[in-house]
């Protein structure tokens, strides 16, 4: 990379691009708001971006063949190790709830605790980005992420964690899912 960084957009950034007479709008579900052909194709292109990011990842994927869970599970763990380097937290659930806001403020999905036993914690993706343009072909693909969330929390908690994505939009899934313990070593 030529060193520039990505910026993430929020909505309100989104209207200022779009100009001020969009900023006063009232933005509710339930509200018909008629919307502009600029903002249509700004959320077209938004969603264009969303679905070429899930059909790159899942082309590197297949170029890569059978190396390719490994090499993108550690350049998950590679992108976490440089985004939360400087980041700690007192415990796991704070740390879930950091890579949770990490995924929210970038929109690359939605990141709940689904539940804990024996040592081992399940979390769900909604809406991943990863996998957006991924065929039922009963396979997982998020391998990154799968990665990503194992690389930010060995570098918030200190401690190796493994994580395994059990369920996916490959596998059929609405969500994707993933089983998070801590790494045990062998001597």
């Amino acid at each position: 990379m030529n060193g520039s960084k990505t910026k993430s957009y929020n909505r309100s950034d989104l209207l200022s691009f779009l100009g001020e007479k969009h900023a006063n709008k009232t933005w509710s579900r339930r509200s018909k708001t008629v919307v502009s052909s600029r903002e249509k194709g700004l959320t077209k292109s938004i969603s264009l971006m969303a679905e070429n990011y899930s059909m790159v990842m899942l082309s590197i994927g297949k170029a890569l063949k059978v190396e390719s869970e490994e090499v993108l599970y550690k350049a998950g763990e590679t992108l976490a190790s440089e985004n939360f380097k400087q980041i700690k937290a007192p415990d796991l659930r704070r740390a879930l709830s950091l890579v949770a806001n990490f995924y929210a403020d970038r929109e690359l999905g939605r990141l709940t605790i689904d539940g804990a036993n024996k040592g081992i914690l399940l979390v769900r993706m909604y809406d991943c980005t990863t996998c957006i343009a991924a065929k039922k072909d009963g396979q997982t693909h998020c391998w990154i992420d799968a990665g990503f969330l194992a690389g930010a929390l060995k570098k918030t908690l200190q401690t190796d964690y493994v994580v395994i994505e059990t369920k996916c939009r490959g596998t059929g899934s609405e969500y994707c899912e993933f089983m998070i313990a801590r790494k045990r070593f062998e001597r």
